[in-house]
């Protein structure tokens, strides 16, 4: 056989070979299950972010009378300081103290002891851009004292609405309640409010 001949029949045989090469591995997998492609670049998944409870300053400051039917009236301040945390949810939850700022004063004469100090815990709910905040009295000192303005006796129907959309930081209200005292006088109270995004 002619050696151009040869020339040609191995030429014709590498290009059908590597024909049938380039079929095959267009066809394939280089990489199977379980084999990881080093040329790949995975992309990470962000792990979403939890929304998380925020905690807030309260302060207040509180101005309490009761109103004798006959006989006067005693009085007496507050001074409330606490903090709150307001869940993803809107619930808020706390406590507070409430130290008299100055001595309760009456129009007679009296022989109870005034309470000093009153611990508050605290309840609510945040909800279209507004807070609204309950209370309750978890404790006093002295124990066993009285609480001759009647800081308590308004306490329970105190329910302060504070304006507070999200972003905000800070919030304020002043709320007034009257209550009867069941000996036809009254107890009345008006309470300043502030909350502060700490």
């Amino acid at each position: 056989m002619p050696k151009p001949l040869k020339i040609v029949i191995w030429v014709a045989v590498f290009a059908v070979c590597a024909g049938v090469g380039a079929f095959v591995a267009s066809r394939s997998n280089p990489f199977p299950p379980g084999v990881e492609d080093p040329g790949a670049h995975l992309t990470p998944t962000p792990t979403p972010t939890q929304p998380v409870p925020t905690s807030w300053t309260l302060t207040m400051r509180v101005n309490t009378q009761h109103t004798l039917h006959e006989g006067g009236a005693c009085r007496s301040d507050w001074t409330v300081t606490g903090t709150i945390e307001i869940q993803p949810n809107g619930k808020a939850a706390g406590a507070a103290d409430a130290k008299l700022a100055s001595p309760a004063s009456c129009d007679f004469a009296q022989s109870q002891i005034q309470a000093k100090a009153i611990r508050l815990n605290v309840t609510g709910t945040r909800a279209a851009g507004v807070l609204r905040l309950s209370f309750s009295e978890a404790g006093r000192t002295p124990v066993g004292s009285s609480d001759l303005g009647g800081f308590t006796n308004t306490l329970r129907f105190t329910h302060p609405v504070v304006k507070l959309p999200a972003g905000a930081q800070t919030g304020h209200t002043v709320t007034k309640v009257t209550r009867s005292d069941g000996d036809l006088g009254s107890y009345s109270s008006t309470w300043v409010l502030r909350v502060a995004l700490q």
